[in-house]
């Protein structure tokens, strides 16, 4: 149902506040599909990673377009009064088999966590689902170092780790802020975000190598929240828990202020000069 409302909210934004609507939303089959690109005006796009030009393949308010392998569609419009868009706008189409990639958790050593009950919240960002992931999985032991692993297709994923107690009200239940990936993942319960681990880890045959380090303190915060990365981020928003934005600014230093924050659980959207993002969650107190 979450995934649901989100497709109705990003289909809503994206009629209101963007000049190109583009469907399905569920951007990735096993079988041939169409893609469908609809706007008020001639509509120049490419599907060659190229950015459209008024040379480029049109259609007038509406394009078709058959996805057999996995491209990237870029689009600008051209409205009635003979106005060319200086906004391209892009959207990934799927096909086929998705990469498997293995994300990693090490837990503390504190008496709330069995080891034997590890287990982590999956949910996929990109391809896009109407599914909403929230069983929980069991992650397998790595045999490295106190390390567990949970191997999962995406190109872009989410994930919150947690000692299996399935309620916040339980007093014994901890887990980690949500981490947005797109690469192999560690993490580490103590020290968040790693971009050292042990070379047990590193040993096994992965299909990316590359680290997602994007690590945010103190948490739960109370007036600055410090973010540390090997990104080079430009910009940020603060989006509540309703998916509310709060506020957005250039991000200069590695310092957020979010005094002016009520109480409760917010996210901080992060962005790089390619568009790239990375979204972590954080608790106001």
């Amino acid at each position: 149902m979450k995934k649901l409302l989100l497709f109705s909210l990003v289909t809503f934004f994206q009629l209101y506040f963007t000049q190109i609507l583009f469907e399905p939303y569920v951007n990735h089959s096993y079988q041939s599909y169409t893609a469908t690109l609809k706007g008020n005006g001639t509509i120049y796009y490419t599907t060659d990673g190229s950015d459209p030009t008024i040379n480029s393949a049109s259609g007038y308010q509406n394009v078709n377009l058959t996805i057999s392998s996995n491209t990237l569609v870029k689009a600008r419009l051209k409205n009635s009064a003979g106005q060319l868009s200086d906004n391209i706008e892009s959207k990934n189409y799927y096909y086929g088999e998705l990469p498997s990639k293995t994300v990693y958790f090490k837990p503390p050593t504190n008496t709330n966590w069995n080891t034997n009950n590890v287990c982590v919240w999956p949910s996929r960002i990109d391809p896009g689902t109407l599914v909403d992931y929230t069983i929980a999985q069991s992650m397998i032991n790595a045999d490295c170092e106190g390390w567990y692993k949970y191997t999962y297709p995406f190109y872009k994923a989410g994930f919150t780790f947690s000692n299996c107690k399935f309620s916040y009200l339980d007093p014994l239940h901890q887990s980690t802020p949500f981490i947005e990936t797109e690469e192999t993942l560690f993490y580490d319960f103590t020290e968040g975000p790693i971009s050292n681990p042990p070379a047990c880890l590193l040993a096994v045959s992965d299909p990316s190598k590359k680290v997602a380090v994007v690590k945010i303190f103190p948490n739960p915060v109370q007036d600055y929240v410090n973010i540390e990365s090997d990104k080079n981020f430009i910009a940020y928003e603060i989006i509540d828990e309703n998916g509310k934005l709060i506020s957005s600014k250039d991000f200069k230093g590695s310092k957020i202020d979010i005094s002016n924050l009520k109480t409760g659980v917010y996210f901080v959207k992060l962005k790089t000069l390619s568009n790239e993002t990375n979204i972590v969650k954080f608790i106001k107190k």
